[in-house]
């Protein structure tokens, strides 16, 4: 009877402790980073209901991100036929790709805290359980020592008929036998009952956020993996049809007006652009080759060298000579099948094509994807080293780089180079598979011809100066 009084009390005591938590319909899309920090720490007891919704939030968003993914796959073999719709969509996969990485790098950080804070909330339990322990065991004693003075059956009746804790309190004191340190034991009781049930909760809510969010890891791994494949596989088919859609598109310049202009205007000044003794580099040490003549590494012709470095880089005229005419329409920034460069080459971003004369010999060199607003103004005559543009990622660009492109000309002056140009914006060298047929090395060095600019500056694909 004593021990089925002392669970009954404690029974009493400990109902309706729980924390209730309201939780409205929060669009957690909108301040992730908020309740990143609210629910992947190890202290929420406030928060319960909104953080398990947050939770079930991050598993849906891990498993829409995988099933995006193999949509894209299932749709792959499609990229062939409508390979610009898929190029555009790159900047967005690379949005994914960097919100995945951030969110890996949180959950990693939260699973490593909530480790630790398990250990902690087990052993603050396991505390709190013994404390009650022992002072139920003073309650036992306490109620075999009234065994004796009050009659049991009584003292039934008393806890029976409070309706409440704050009234079971009232009824209590109004037992003479019940000392007040009997009353602050029960109460203590009561107290740590509340705090050992809130412990179980918020230890539940963190041990399955941590399976949960494990398996989002690795889900988010596997899917961040998967989109860098597809992106890989979508620029490797865009670069091999890069070229033949460049070939196909404007490749000159319909009004000459403006340029004959020009022509009249500079006079006989043409006639004494001194010959550079050799090439320099587009750019002072600080870039790398990201990619040669005359195929991308992934495969699809190139038919120039990228020179990758950062945004804003002085980019130099290889030699003394003549700007021919340039191009500024686009923005600094362009991605993967951007088809901005007109009036120029589509796709070229913006540009400059200098003829200049190295060491007898007249070449045209063909500067792309330079930064807005910085391309050398057509007319001009620029001697070797000065600056003809910054470096850029305008046009067709997946990052900062300078696309340089060299076609020899022949033997006579820059002058004459000059004042025959017809608007070829090639020469007539051509682009794409054309462009492939007129490499010097094919023509046996018969201008107009491409030369390889690997070779003309000196570097190699892969190496940073």
């Amino acid at each position: 009877m004593k021990k089925i009084i002392l669970l009954f009390l404690i029974f009493l005591l400990a109902v309706d402790f729980g924390t209730t938590v309201s939780n409205a319909n929060i669009d957690f899309s909108k301040n992730e980073a908020y309740y990143e920090a609210l629910c992947l720490g190890t202290t929420v007891k406030d928060n319960v209901a909104t953080c398990k919704a947050f939770q079930d939030y991050l598993n849906k968003k891990a498993a829409d991100a995988k099933k995006d993914l193999e949509r894209l796959r299932a749709d792959i073999n499609n990229i062939r036929k409508d390979i610009t719709s898929y190029t555009a969509q790159i900047s967005k996969y690379e949005e994914d790709i960097k919100s995945l990485e951030r969110q890996i790098s949180t959950l990693n950080r939260s699973i490593v805290s909530m480790e630790k804070s398990i250990v902690e909330i087990e052993a603050n339990i396991n505390r709190l359980e013994e404390s009650v322990e022992a002072r139920n065991n003073t309650i036992k004693e306490r109620m075999l020592a009234l065994q004796g003075f009050i009659n049991v059956n009584g003292y039934i009746e008393i806890i029976m008929g409070s309706s409440s804790m704050a009234d079971l309190v009232r009824r209590l004191e109004g037992i003479k036998d019940i000392t007040d340190s009997d009353k602050a034991i029960i109460l203590q009781i009561k107290a740590e009952l509340e705090i050992i049930e809130n412990e179980k909760i918020e230890l539940d809510r963190q041990k399955e956020a941590l399976l949960a969010n494990r398996e989002n890891i690795k889900t988010n791994q596997e899917t961040l993996a998967g989109i860098k494949e597809q992106i890989e596989i979508i620029v490797a088919e865009y670069r091999k049809q890069e070229a033949e859609l460049v070939a196909k598109e404007r490749e000159a310049v319909e009004d000459l007006t403006e340029f004959n202009e020009q022509i009249k205007a500079i006079g006989n000044a043409l006639n004494l652009i001194a010959a550079s003794p050799g090439w320099i580099r587009p750019m002072d040490p600080g870039f790398r080759i990201s990619a040669g003549a005359w195929y991308y590494p992934s495969g699809g012709i190139h038919i120039g060298v990228d020179f990758a470095a950062p945004v804003g880089k002085p980019v130099k005229a290889v030699g003394n000579g003549y700007v021919l005419f340039s191009s500024n329409a686009c923005a600094t920034y362009g991605y993967l099948g951007n088809n901005c460069g007109a009036p120029g080459i589509n796709r070229g971003g913006n540009q400059v094509y200098l003829i200049t004369n190295v060491a007898g010999k007249s070449y045209l060199v063909i500067y792309m994807h330079l930064q807005k607003d910085t391309p050398i103004k057509a007319g001009q005559i620029v001697n070797q080293g000065d600056v003809v543009g910054l470096n850029g990622s305008s046009g067709s660009s997946t990052g900062p780089h300078l696309h340089i492109e060299v076609i020899y000309l022949g033997t006579n002056t820059v002058d004459h180079y000059v004042r025959s140009w017809n608007g070829s914006l090639s020469y007539g060298a051509g682009f794409g598979t054309t462009g492939m047929n007129t490499r010097c090395s094919v023509t046996g060095n018969k201008p107009p011809c491409r030369l390889n600019p690997l070779d003309v500056f000196n570097v190699r694909y892969g190496v940073s100066y």
